[in-house]
């Protein structure tokens, strides 16, 4: 039977919207005024890089996973049998939250307020998501000023609206996303008082209180096999799905620095597709302008005059979960290129140094382009595969690597390897430790850059050590019934001066510590 969106509907609707932003945002901070790039290069310009910004949030592999089953996080086992063990806890979007199996049972209908209230949208097909993060970080030791520390606070509303449902227009669907940021303390400057390329980006480094994150159609095919989406989104939500258990460290440096794709928090003009081939494999392709503009914006300017260029990308992926194997499995190859014209870290278009020769302007280049690979893999488990139970004691292994082609390109190669052991106690199905090496390699002309300027600023003129490695050990907990807390301990050794390149000191090897709050909102306000 069509269903018709009545005025009690309508009615509905605004009262929900108005409810939500309520929640989230009446502990909001003012929206700050613009700042400056958090990159201090030493003269303007010279940047091919972008603002750091949160890495992409994990999440699992496909569009189609659990965007609308009702599931709900209790810190128990895994109820519904017939449930995606590799979805996220709270099914705010399958594209940008953990993939690793988490516990869900029956969301049953609970009395109250927003129960009451969205009952009757759900009904026409529009569902509503929250959830709370709260990050934390602290160089307590090395960097560039040890003893710095971050925190923020992100509220993220998600909204899908089933067309099929309310219109009858099959398989399509609109999505929308609104993230609220509040708490915030040291979030301009942490860049620069820790220095290096890959503990500097994290965690969000935010400008603004609020933005848009996502407003799509998303047009489902040929029985779902084909996906049609476009609008204004971040494709960091279809491609290289981080793999890891844990948020705060699953990110890829090629991925945000050369292609120039930031997290899902900032959404810009964008088109994507994907088809299945099996119900494992699929191949995926997108579109996206490339505009650092985006960052100072609260994302409902449209207009592309900030625009440097776009990128374009290609995937060949594979993705076979619990509901198949006892053995999960997920890889990734893309290809990228970015049109963006980018100035050069150091050379000037006489082939001289930028901080020495002030009277020639900085060579330009056009494009960027480059290579990824990732993938996860489930190799042991304590019932030795009798069963798919996501919530049984086991062992996967990931890892990734990826190169920029480009001398001039802010990163030229990285690789990183983990492993996680999930529910290694039984009274605690949902918790999970880790451990990960991850190692990165700057570009040619970017190292120059910053021997140059530790020259100028009265050091030895080193270039940044090839021996660049971070060593994280790091755990995944339910403290209560929808509240995880994600603790994580960073080595970093020859850390380098990206993020604070006129440095006359070579910092120190730098500890970091750092925690991630999670809070499923709509769980605990019993959303249909």
């Amino acid at each position: 039977m069509q269903h018709r969106f009545t005025a009690h509907g309508a009615s509905s609707f605004v009262i929900a919207v108005c409810s939500l932003m309520f929640v989230l945002e009446s502990h909001a901070a003012v929206a700050q005024e613009p700042v400056s790039s958090t990159r201090l290069k030493a003269i303007t310009g010279t940047s091919a890089s972008i603002p750091p910004v949160q890495p992409p949030l994990p999440s699992p592999a496909t569009n189609e996973q659990l965007r609308h089953q009702d599931l709900t996080v209790h810190g128990k086992a895994r109820i519904m049998d017939d449930s995606d063990s590799m979805s996220a806890p709270n099914n705010i979007s399958t594209k940008i939250m953990p993939a690793v199996p988490v516990a869900v049972e029956e969301n049953k209908p609970k009395k109250g307020f927003f129960h009451d209230v969205l009952t009757p949208l759900k009904e026409h097909g529009i569902t509503f998501h929250a959830l709370i993060l709260d990050n934390f970080v602290s160089n307590v030791v090395g960097g560039v000023k040890p003893g710095t520390r971050l925190q923020n606070a992100l509220g993220v509303i998600q909204t899908q609206i089933n067309l099929e449902k309310l219109l009858g227009w099959k398989g399509a669907q609109i999505n929308f996303g609104e993230d609220i940021f509040f708490l915030r303390n040291n979030d301009n400057n942490w860049s620069q008082q820790v220095g290096d390329s890959i503990v500097g980006y994290q965690p969000p480094h935010l400008f603004r209180g609020n933005y848009l994150s996502e407003l799509t159609l998303d047009q489902k095919l040929l029985n779902n096999k084909l996906e049609i989406e476009g609008g204004r989104a971040n494709i960091s939500r279809y491609f290289l799905v981080p793999n890891c258990n844990q948020i705060l460290t699953c990110f890829k440096d090629v991925w945000s620095q050369d292609a120039g794709i930031s997290t899902f928090v900032y959404a810009t003009w964008s088109g994507h597709i994907v088809y299945h081939f099996t119900p494992s494999w699929y191949f995926q392709a997108a579109a996206t302008e490339v505009n650092k503009t985006v960052y100072f914006t609260n994302g409902w300017e449209w207009d592309t005059q900030g625009a440097s260029g776009a990128t374009g990308v290609g995937e060949v992926g594979y993705n076979r979960g619990f509901d198949k194997t006892a053995y999960p499995s997920m890889f990734e190859f893309l290809g990228f290129y970015n049109s963006s014209t980018v100035t050069d870290p150091i050379k000037t278009v006489a082939g001289t140094s930028q901080l020495y020769d002030k009277s020639s302007p900085a060579q330009t280049h056009t494009g960027m382009s480059g290579i990824f690979f990732s993938g996860q893999q489930y190799v042991w488990r304590k019932d030795h595969g009798t069963s798919r139970n996501p919530h049984g004691m086991a062992l996967a292994v990931y890892g990734g690597a990826g190169s920029g082609f480009q001398t001039y390109a802010p990163v030229q190669a990285e690789a990183y390897l983990g492993a996680f052991v999930q529910a290694p106690f039984a009274s605690h199905p949902l918790d999970s430790y880790g451990i990960q090496l991850h190692w990165t390699k700057l570009g040619s002309r970017e190292e120059q850059f910053l021997a140059e300027a530790n020259k100028l600023s009265g050091g030895d003129g080193k270039r940044p050590n090839a021996a660049h490695l971070v060593v994280d050990v790091h755990a995944h907990t339910f403290l209560f019934p929808n509240v995880a807390l994600e603790p994580s301990l960073q080595y970093v050794i020859n850390p380098n001066t990206y993020y604070a390149p006129m440095t006359r000191e070579h910092p120190h090897n730098a500890l970091e510590v750092g925690a991630t709050l999670f809070v499923y909102l709509d769980k605990m306000l019993a959303f249909p």
